[in-house]
C-alpha cells in the first residue's frame, strides 16, 4: 500500500515538473481579446463546417489566420476548398503563402507554380494582369530558396528574399496645407480691367 502511495506520488511529481510551463516561458492567447474576430472566426468555421467546399469562406478564413500568424491553421482551413475546386488559382496562392509562412518553401513554391500555371491557362476565376504580376513575383521569389531549410538558416533565407524582392524607395508627396490651392499651370490669370483688348 505503501508503495503505491509512493509511486502515485512520484508520478504527480514527475507530471508537474513536465506540464509546468518554464518560468521564462511567456504564454500568449492564439486569438487577440477582440471579440469581432473571434465571432467572425466563429461564423465563418461554422460555415465551412455546413460547406467544405466553399472557396469564399476558406479564404476568408485563411486571411484571418494568416492575419494572427497561424499559418497551420490556415492551411487546415483551405483543405477541403482545395479537394474540391483544384483549378482556382487564389485557393493556390493562398496555401502558397501560408506554407512559406511556415517555412515550407518547396511547398510553397510548388503551390505559387500551380497557382501562375492557373492564372496564365484558364483558372476558375478571372485572373487580372496586377495578379498574374503578384504571382509572378512569388514564384520567382520562393524559387531563390525553394531548396534551402528555412529553420535552419533564416539568415541566409532572409538575404535571398530580400535579394529577389528588390527593395526601393517610394518617398512620399509634401503634404499641402489645408485651405491653400496648387498655383496656377501657366501664365498670369487676366481679369477683365487688365485685358488687351482695344
Amino acid at each position: 500500500m505503501v508503495t503505491r502511495v509512493l509511486d502515485l506520488a512520484i508520478l504527480f511529481l514527475l507530471a508537474a515538473a513536465i506540464l509546468m510551463p518554464r518560468p521564462d516561458v511567456k504564454v500568449k492567447p492564439a486569438f487577440p481579446p477582440d471579440p469581432a474576430v473571434r465571432q467572425r472566426v466563429a461564423e465563418l468555421q461554422t460555415q465551412l463546417l455546413a460547406t467544405p467546399g466553399n472557396v469564399a469562406v476558406a479564404l476568408a478564413l485563411a486571411d484571418i489566420f494568416m492575419d494572427l500568424r497561424h499559418p497551420d491553421w490556415a492551411l487546415a482551413s483551405l483543405e477541403g476548398a482545395l479537394d474540391a475546386h483544384p483549378d482556382d488559382h487564389r485557393l493556390h496562392q493562398s496555401a502558397s503563402l501560408a506554407l512559406a509562412d511556415h517555412f515550407e518553401p518547396g511547398y510553397a513554391y510548388a503551390e505559387a507554380q500551380k497557382a501562375l500555371a492557373l492564372c496564365e491557362s484558364g483558372s476558375a476565376v478571372a485572373c487580372g494582369e496586377a495578379e498574374r504580376g503578384r504571382l509572378d513575383l512569388l514564384k520567382s521569389t520562393l524559387e531563390r530558396v525553394k531548396n534551402m531549410d528555412m529553420r535552419r538558416d533564416p539568415n541566409a533565407a532572409k538575404e535571398q528574399l530580400i535579394k529577389a524582392l528588390r527593395l526601393t524607395f517610394i518617398p512620399k508627396k509634401a503634404a499641402q496645407k489645408p485651405g491653400k490651392k496648387d498655383a496656377p499651370a501657366s501664365g498670369p490669370k487676366l481679369d477683365d480691367k487688365s485685358s488687351t483688348r482695344p
